[in-house]
């Protein structure tokens, strides 16, 4: 299966290459030397909307609400 990794090669050019998992080295596209892969940090963002990260997300939904709430009181007595 094909996999985006990041090569390092020893002049310390860095790529990203779209490869199988186990390759494990290829050439460097700027000098030609060896080039190793490395083990990247994941890129991780919690979206408290989305429900990735349930206390922000349930915490928005309930001031929403409060809020909801107080307008349809002041819309109410405005009514009367």
């Amino acid at each position: 299966m094909k996999r985006m990794f990041d090569f390092q090669c020893g002049n310390n050019h860095i790529h990203e290459a779209f490869v199988d998992s186990e390759i494990r080295s290829k050439p460097c596209p700027e000098c030609g030397e060896v080039a190793e892969r490395l083990i990247s940090t994941p890129h991780v963002r919690l979206d408290g909307t989305s429900g990735a990260f349930p206390g922000e997300a349930m915490k928005w939904d309930r001031k929403r609400a409060e809020k909801l709430q107080q307008e349809r009181k002041r819309s109410a007595s405005h009514g009367e």
